[in-house]
């Protein structure tokens, strides 16, 4: 493994996830397997964390949540949206489509939207949406964001917990990383309380930070923020500092996957992306030397908002954008190409084919997202109930394949882990998103249906073509 000369950390910027690297995949050496080509301060500290935390930790209640008819802590009959199983009720939106098969459903999750976990954690689905399959993993972005009512955290906590262990989840917990040291330390002893609630038995990995590589396009971020972050070494420094506390808490705490998460910006690089706004490649290679299996890369793809994303010629449909974009079986596939062309990269970085790879989010939006601004954007076919569907199902019969062969002929190996993007639609950054499989918290249905698709947030209900 190449592991180089040390450098100072690397990583920047949280969403927007508009931007992907479409162009990464096309100059890479991969073919179709059929062979048909191709604030606080951000100085150094003596400290590794500052808490200034309450313990939140619930009593629990003796009757049972969302219950119709009890009796003494056992239910009987559970309100609308619910599922009786053993006594307890479970959220499961309801749909007049027939129910999809999941395949390999080991290995995929949905993401817990941030509208979902401060609003109404006790609806996280126990049921993939539109099919029968338990949900058998999911991804937090953080444990509990500063905005959300302190008050309600720990009622949030203790029935995320209930669900998680009850029915043998797993989780990936993300933490943030800012230019602001006494709100990431703050965030950073939440997620470690929570950490301790859910146990080392259901987590999946712990991410340090979301889509660095695009921190320095956000509006509000300085100069001298990312150069702080990059160069400055403030990431890097509390990349091992996170990973130190969680040592710490020894058990198996010490072994858990750690992993960053970057969009498919950083694949614009030989390996991956590397200049002073997002040093990707410098991080990765402190990230694989120090950490070595323990490390485990992720990456967000989002074919949706891919840039390459065009109009048919004639300009009035936009039918191959929807095909390339919501298929996952060949090689001509956007996701696919993208995911193989982060296998390819790994491999270039340490010259393995066993690191481990996280695809973070994937999802579609109906209606269309405020955040798309492609030319497909007035294309109403593209962000229809229709293509959302196709996006999904097609999804949910994934066997997680690569239908790709390397540079030396042999065939891409597979993500290890999938999550979907998003049990409820939600805002980001101010902006209105309709990725979520259910629409509102209040919703009973999924948004999915036979002859229409609910309403989203005031958005118009379209009708399924």
């Amino acid at each position: 493994m190449e592991t180089g000369p040390y450098l100072p950390p690397q990583l920047s910027p949280p969403r927007p996830r508009w931007f992907l690297w479409s162009c990464a995949v096309g100059g890479l050496a991969l073919q179709s397997a059929t062979l048909s080509g191709c604030g606080g301060s951000s100085h150094p500290s003596t400290s590794t964390t500052t808490s200034t935390t309450t313990t939140t930790t619930s009593t629990d209640s003796s009757a049972p949540r969302n219950c119709k008819r009890p009796t003494g802590n056992t239910c009987e009959e559970c309100e609308a949206g619910f599922d009786l199983q053993h006594g307890e009720c479970w959220y499961s939106c309801q749909s007049d489509l027939p129910g999809i098969k999941v395949v390999s459903p080991s290995l995929k999750g949905l993401c817990l939207d941030d509208t979902t976990f401060s609003d109404c954690p006790d609806r996280v689905p126990h049921l993939w949406p539109n099919s029968k399959e338990p949900l058998g993993s999911v991804r937090l972005f953080a444990a509990w964001k500063r905005e959300w009512p302190a008050e309600h955290r720990g009622r949030a906590w203790q029935v995320l917990v209930d669900q998680v262990k009850s029915h043998q989840m797993k989780v990936m917990v993300g933490t943030q990383v800012t230019c602001n040291e006494t709100d990431d330390d703050q965030d950073w002893e939440l997620v470690l309380e929570f950490l301790k609630l859910l146990g080392s038995d259901n987590i999946m990995t712990v991410a340090i930070g979301n889509e660095m590589d695009l921190y320095f396009m956000k509006a509000n971020v300085t100069a001298e923020c990312t150069a702080s972050l990059w160069s400055g070494g403030y990431y890097w420094r509390k990349t091992v500092e996170r990973i130190s506390d969680l040592d710490a808490l020894g058990g198996s705490f010490a072994t858990l996957p750690v992993t960053t998460v970057f969009s498919g910006f950083s694949l614009g690089g030989e390996p991956f992306y590397e200049t002073p706004q997002a040093m990707c490649l410098s991080y990765l290679k402190n990230a694989t030397a120090l950490y070595q299996s323990r490390w485990t890369f992720t990456l967000n793809v989002y074919p949706y908002l891919d840039p390459g994303d065009n109009m048919d010629p004639g300009g009035t449909t936009c039918n191959g954008a929807i095909a390339r974009c919501t298929c996952f079986d060949q090689g001509s596939c956007l996701a696919i190409g993208i995911i193989s062309a982060m296998r390819t990269k790994m491999k270039a970085l340490t010259g393995s084919k066993e690191d481990k790879l996280i695809i973070g989010e994937i999802g579609w939006s109906t209606p269309t997202a405020t955040t798309l601004s492609t030319p497909v954007k007035d294309c109403d076919a593209f962000s229809s109930p229709e293509s959302f569907k196709k996006s999904y199902f097609n999804f949910l019969s994934w066997d997680l394949s690569l239908p790709m062969l390397d540079e030396d002929g042999e065939t891409v190996s597979p993500p290890d882990h999938v999550f979907y993007f998003t049990m409820r639609d939600s805002v980001n950054f101010g902006d209105k998103e309709y990725f979520g499989l259910v629409p509102q918290c209040s919703d009973t249905k999924c948004k999915l249906q036979g002859s229409s698709v609910l309403a989203t947030n005031g958005a118009k209900a379209v009708v399924v073509v």
